[in-house]
């Protein structure tokens, strides 16, 4: 009805000049009959309507995704300017992101997983193009130095690592043949972990003979502290005298340890006791309220300073503010207690699991602690 509404008014305009025409016609449309030649003017119109909102749908949406990258592009520059990159830096982040075309480029350094995989894409195509070392070591220089300014150095406890260029240096594990259920190497250790390669060194005198050669399969298996054990299938690239050179790879096998990782603090907390064994004999009363300040946290638990003691078992509602939110009613059990010295007083550090907390309120923490820890690592 809207459309042939709007069709008769565009017919009475157009045809406002030959108004015995334009009455015979209006008049036509309202009957049942109309002649070939009406029927090809409202066919037409109805045509060029039909165009122009196809056009103006194609404008807004161009407008849209002109808008949308525009924004993209801002976002970009102001993530350029706040992490200092350089130019060659910046120009070789966009080739990096390059390779994933359905996330938006700023999300890039925010994510560390969408990094390790593009970074891992970026250094494959650079591969296929035969550099020669000169180039290699530019190029290594160029992304690590990325890395570092965006924080993705060191991956905290509680984020499993993604790549194989997360591996720290120093970390020992064994070595596995692809077949093989017995270590051929018993202790290894990451002599070097760059953007292209890892490589792993040995006493070879402490090991058993075993023939390696490029493009053999082994396996690196190793517990990262408070993380999980990994088994990671690696490629040889060339193997001599008790140290091994390996590609990196995006496979890696992980079972979990601890869940997540705490990070040193100096937060201000209040904390209410809910539950005491022995009533009687503790320096809080139960349902008092006490002021102190919180010396370690992680999605998991904290610990806390204070002069008086809680004893373990004991159960605290605790309210503290993080930089983006506040948190209340988290309950905690105190697990175990141990003394600090402060420059004039010795305190209890009071050490807390978490027993009931929002899930919402632990991914704020897990979040502010992995922001913390990127800093750290940004400025070391």
């Amino acid at each position: 009805m809207l459309i042939m509404k709007i069709i008769r008014r565009i017919l009475f305009i157009s045809l406002a000049h030959s108004p015995a025409f334009s009455r015979s016609l209006i008049e036509q449309i309202g009957w049942r009959g109309a002649t070939p030649k009406v029927i090809a003017i409202l066919l037409l119109l109805f045509l060029i309507i039909i165009g122009v909102l196809i056009a103006s749908y194609i404008a807004k949406r161009r407008r849209e995704q002109e808008d949308k990258r525009e924004f993209e592009q801002n976002r970009f520059a102001e993530e350029v300017e706040q992490h200092r990159l350089t130019d060659m830096e910046t120009q070789k982040l966009r080739e990096i992101i390059a390779h994933d075309q359905f996330t938006q480029s700023h999300v890039i350094f925010q994510s560390v997983s969408l990094f390790e995989k593009c970074v891992h894409a970026e250094v494959e195509r650079f591969r296929q193009r035969n550099p020669d070392l000169e180039e290699i070591e530019l190029e290594e220089s160029l992304i690590s130095g990325i890395r570092k300014k965006l924080g993705f150095g060191y991956i905290p406890f509680e984020h499993p690592l993604i790549s194989t260029r997360n591996i720290a240096i120093g970390q020992t594990g064994s070595i596995f043949g692809k077949s093989n259920k017995v270590p051929i190497v018993q202790k290894a250790s990451v002599m070097e972990n760059n953007e292209f390669s890892l490589t792993l060194q040995f006493d070879p005198e402490k090991e058993d003979d075993y023939r390696i050669f490029p493009s053999n399969v082994l396996k690196f298996a190793f517990a990262r502290q408070n993380d999980g054990f990994y088994g990671i299938p690696l490629t040889v690239l060339k193997a001599g005298m008790g140290i091994i050179s390996f590609n990196h790879t995006l496979e890696l096998k992980r079972n979990q340890l601890r869940q997540y990782a705490r990070i040193e603090v100096s937060i201000p907390l209040r904390f209410r006791l809910l539950q005491t064994s022995d009533p009687e004999k503790s320096e809080i009363h139960k349902g008092q309220t006490v002021e102190c300040k919180i010396s370690d946290i992680g999605g998991g638990g904290l610990s806390f300073l204070c002069e008086q003691s809680l004893k373990p078992g004991d159960i605290v509602s605790l309210n503290f503010n993080l930089p983006n939110r506040s948190l209340a009613g988290v309950a905690g059990r105190i697990i175990r207690i141990s003394l600090q010295e402060g420059k004039t007083t010795t305190f209890r550090r009071h050490h807390l699991q978490f027993t009931k907390i929002e899930q919402s309120q632990r991914e704020s923490i897990v979040k502010f602690v992995f922001e913390k820890q990127r800093q750290i690592n940004q400025w070391r």
